[in-house]
């Protein structure tokens, strides 16, 4: 028992602290949060000196604790929402304009899926993560070459391939936007990044390190999770099998709409793609009801042809042709790039 009181108090960290009795209250009760729990993972552009800043990437994240499968849905950044005194704008925009909560608000309307809280971190926060549990594993699809303009993080340099990224390199896959399918195919990626993290975290070599890590990974992020709903969700991650993870990006439509490029998504569709997810059940049907491979958009099924997207990270609302980066064969901006010369043509 004090290795497992240990274990969720060093969980807790933060200054989220819970009394022996309520401790033992979550560990020996059938649901902390009910069979279900979902929250917000929000991943944010944040400087230093900001206080308010655009949204990066946001997941929802759902855990059932009976069948212990963990879902994710991915929300394109540029999904158009209606924001009370604002209009209508990208759900990236959200919490600059109001707060965190409000974001959190905004994705239960648009999912239909009540939310227990969010957890949020910046870039640092985000390297701080990787680098605590010594770097992930990750299969890069292609070579990626890029420069974002930041005065940190800004450029991106990978090789295709499996291997280690630590944190920095990690960032990199996971910002990476700059192919043909632009911000939709980097929610695959954030998704291949999480899912590599949450291995790492609870494989058999990590879990005896856990008292001593996860503080750590709690000075990385901002929650507004209680106490309680983090120790529940940490005895959740106890039986945590990462075979067991399914992840979605929400289904939607390129929209130009006065020169402001959107990710046009059906309420009602929304909905219905969580609540399939939580089945277990995906779609691969992403764009406009079209078959794409979100990694390696190279083949399409459907009749028309995809839309163009913005191409850059200084202006998302531009449609630009894409320069010529590091890729291969089946990456149609690689020829004649650095990367391009290492594969034999045909």
């Amino acid at each position: 028992m004090t290795t497992g009181f240990l274990w969720y108090n060093g969980f807790l960290g933060g200054g989220k602290t819970l009394g022996v009795a309520e401790v033992l209250n979550v560990l020996y009760s059938s649901n902390g949060l009910g069979n279900r729990v979902s929250f917000l993972l929000v991943g944010a552009d944040q400087r230093p000196d900001q206080i308010k800043f655009n949204t990066d990437s946001l997941i929802l994240a759902s855990v059932d604790q009976t069948t212990k499968q963990t879902s994710l849905l991915s929300i394109p950044r540029d999904t158009r929402v209606a924001l009370s005194g604002h209009g209508y704008l990208k759900i990236n925009e959200v919490a600059a304009l109001t707060d965190l909560p409000t974001l959190q608000k905004n994705v239960e309307q648009l999912t239909g899926e009540k939310l227990a809280g969010y957890v949020q971190t910046n870039f640092a926060g985000f390297k701080k993560i990787i680098d605590t549990l010594g770097g992930i594993t990750v299969d890069v699809e292609k070579n990626m070459y890029y420069e974002t303009g930041d005065s940190v993080d800004g450029i991106i340099n990978l090789h295709k391939g499996v291997q280690r990224l630590n944190g920095t390199q990690a960032l990199q896959y996971a910002r990476f936007r700059h192919d043909a399918l632009a911000d939709i195919s980097r929610t695959a990626r954030q998704q291949v990044v999480l899912k590599a993290v949450a291995k790492e975290m609870f494989k058999l070599s990590t879990l005896p390190k856990l008292p001593f890590l996860v503080p750590q990974l709690m000075e990385a992020v901002n929650t507004n999770l209680s106490a309680k709903d983090i120790l529940a969700l940490a005895k959740v991650a106890v039986g945590f099998d990462s075979a067991n993870v399914m992840s979605q990006t929400l289904p939607g439509a390129f929209q130009d709409i006065d020169g402001v490029s959107y990710w046009k998504v059906d309420p009602v569709e929304a909905k219905k793609v969580l609540s399939n997810l939580f089945l277990g059940m995906t779609t691969s049907k992403v764009i406009d009801q079209q078959t794409v491979d979100l990694l390696k958009p190279v083949t399409v099924t459907p009749t028309k042809p995809l839309p163009k997207v913005p191409g850059n990270t200084q202006d998302p609302n531009v449609v630009k042709e894409l320069p010529k980066v590091p890729g291969n064969a089946q990456d149609p901006n690689g020829e004649g790039s650095t990367g391009y010369k290492d594969v034999v043509k045909p």
